[in-house]
């Protein structure tokens, strides 16, 4: 009988070899692990870079609509919206617009943005359902008003409601005005409104401003126009023929100044405490001062450290006052013609000033 042949020397080393050894050695397996470690880093700056140069264009976008809502208001009614009353107040849906609204210029451009409902909730309500509504409106945020590389807008629990009797002298009724102080929550915005290249406004607008809705206030405003040089004030609009210096050379509205740790909490003495529906308050105005030594009022970063303006400034007021922004190359502002450009936080601060002036004649030789 014959015999099988023995087997091939290939063959029998291929049944002498382990299942395994056609997988990885542990030490290939960390070369493997460490070049995606290195691949992860190098791409995570780019994937980041992306996603903030998306939350920009997203925050210019915001800020190209909502300069569209002030110039609407200004094609329907013929002024630039005002700025409301001084104090605890916020928009009040049974009164207008102009001098006899308390409501400040984002309340004043709801209907503009197509925010209709919103702006007349509340109308024809008395007493406890009147204060439900509109506090219920007073924490509604809304995206287009926050810059996506910041915050949300919350709404953010209201940490300042054991002070509201202290306001309540400045709020009148108690209802109407001091629903932004009382209520359990509040909607932050991150943009603010131009009003010139002053100082201290705030302190003036406590002088001329109303305490009660009565007697009715009708015909108390406008201060003149020597008062303030930006696009709007409190309880005061003006008029397109009124810029002077050109609508392409003024500003308009720019995101405004807030450090991180007042992203998610309040600070009240950093101004950023209010519901962005509410008055004449610094969480919704900003100015270009300048005095010709001291650049205090150039856009800052949100993290920059501000505290020498403490010291340079009257009760804090300094700091609530700038203009700035979370972005790493500047602050996105809007001029009156529309147009949505980025000022660097290195820009000129006397061209600065001037673009915050309305009439002051000063038309800056180039773009910031």
């Amino acid at each position: 009988m014959p015999h099988a042949p023995p087997p091939s020397s290939k063959n029998s080393t291929a049944a002498r070899q382990s299942p395994c050894g056609a997988g990885f050695t542990l030490v290939e397996l960390l070369v493997v692990i460490a070049i995606i470690g290195v691949l992860v880093a190098l791409l995570l700056p780019a994937i980041q870079a992306a996603r903030e140069a998306a939350r920009r264009v997203q925050c210019a976008n915001n800020l190209k609509n909502l300069t569209l809502g002030v110039l609407n208001h200004e094609t329907a009614s013929g002024r630039f919206p005002s700025s409301g009353w001084y104090g605890s107040w916020t928009g009040d849906p049974d009164r207008g617009a102009g001098a006899q609204q308390p409501g400040g210029w984002f309340y004043t451009i709801l209907p503009f943005i197509e925010q209709q409902t919103l702006r007349d909730l509340g109308t024809g309500a008395t007493g406890a359902d009147r204060f439900a509504l509109l506090a219920r409106r007073d924490a509604t945020p809304l995206p287009l008003m926050n810059c996506p590389s910041r915050r949300t807008g919350g709404p953010y629990v209201n940490q300042y409601t054991a002070e509201a009797a202290a306001f309540l002298p400045l709020s009148g009724d108690g209802l109407g005005g001091a629903a932004p102080y009382e209520a359990d929550s509040r909607a932050h915005g991150d943009y603010a409104i131009s009003v010139g290249d002053q100082t201290g406004f705030d302190q003036h607008c406590q002088q001329i401003c109303p305490r009660s809705y009565e007697p009715d206030p009708t015909g108390v405003f406008p201060p003149s126009s020597s008062d303030f040089n930006g696009i709007t004030y409190c309880g005061n609009a003006v008029k397109l023929q009124q810029v002077t210096d050109g609508l392409s050379n003024t500003l308009c509205l720019g995101e405004r100044w807030v450090p991180p740790a007042s992203y998610e909490a309040q600070q009240h003495w950093l101004a950023d405490d209010w519901a962005m529906y509410s008055s004449f308050q610094d969480d919704l105005v900003r100015a270009t001062y300048y005095d010709g030594v001291t650049p205090t009022h150039v856009p800052r970063r949100d993290a920059d450290d501000v505290s020498e303006l403490y010291e340079e400034s009257i009760n804090e007021i300094t700091p609530r006052e700038l203009f700035g922004s979370a972005h790493a190359a500047g602050c996105l502002m809007s001029r009156c013609d529309g147009s949505v450009e980025m000022v660097g936080f290195d820009i000129d601060p006397e061209t600065f000033r001037q673009l915050g002036n309305r009439e002051d004649g000063g038309v800056p030789a180039s773009a910031p």
